[in-house]
């Protein structure tokens, strides 16, 4: 059993070259620190503005999705209109579970239910303003639920200014405050109303409940589906 994670960059084509060049390099360095923290991960950036990833524990994948979110949004570029929505909103994304078929790093091959349950789910994600995280699986009775989790995170994350995403994302990255104090060159009272003001005891709390979900016991029970699963290749 595995969790995916398929996502792309909202208004990616309004960010300056310099910025797009500065906001990949972030997003392949969080990559390598990601494969440190989660044994097994493994993340591609494709095109410039998609995102794959693949999560060996599921459980792991809603913290690894908010530390993506939150890395995009504190990102630090110049505002303007045409940036207003990548700003507000920084990247979609489409948590998959279930089985895998193909992991081939070597071929850069990810062939499984897993991925292409995210990738369905982040094709069919509407506009930015009705949400921008979702979840697919096999347990329908589950399912539901945890959309409903994951749209509420996903509202305050949205709601977030950079430097509170930025502080949010250390906290993700299990740093304590004094720890982003020191890195953000703030008093720790600062961070503190950070992190409140962003509702982080909610976040918390979400990822507390997901992390604790047994979603190998899940499995084997699940109820079928009402389309069968297809296999996509992607490289």
């Amino acid at each position: 059993m595995y969790a995916t994670i398929s996502a792309d960059i909202v208004s990616s084509t309004t960010l300056s070259i310099d910025e797009t060049i500065a906001l990949k390099k972030k997003i392949n360095d969080q990559f390598v620190s990601l494969s440190c923290k989660f044994p097994g991960f493994w993340g591609r950036l494709i095109k410039g503005d998609y995102i794959e990833c693949l999560v060996p524990n599921p459980s792991a994948a809603l913290r690894i999705a908010l530390i993506l979110k939150t890395l995009v949004k504190s990102f630090d570029i110049e505002r303007t209109k045409k940036n207003k929505q990548f700003s507000t909103y920084g990247i979609r994304i489409a948590i998959g579970v279930g089985e895998m078929r193909i992991i081939d790093r070597n071929e850069d091959i990810m062939d499984g239910e897993a991925i292409y349950r995210s990738g369905r789910s982040l094709s069919k994600m509407g506009t930015p303003s009705k949400g921008t995280m979702t979840i697919d699986m096999y347990d329908a009775r589950l399912l539901q639920s945890l959309r409903t989790i994951i749209l509420l995170v996903d509202a305050l994350l949205n709601s977030a200014t950079r430097r509170q995403s930025e502080v949010l994302h250390y906290k993700l990255m299990s740093l304590n405050e004094n720890e982003i104090a020191s890195i953000m060159c703030m008093k720790q009272s600062a961070i503190n109303q950070h992190s409140t003001a962003a509702k982080w005891y909610c976040i918390e709390a979400a990822l507390k409940y997901f992390e604790t979900l047994d979603f190998y016991g899940y499995a084997s029970y699940s109820m079928v589906a009402d389309e069968p699963v297809r296999f996509t290749r992607r490289r």
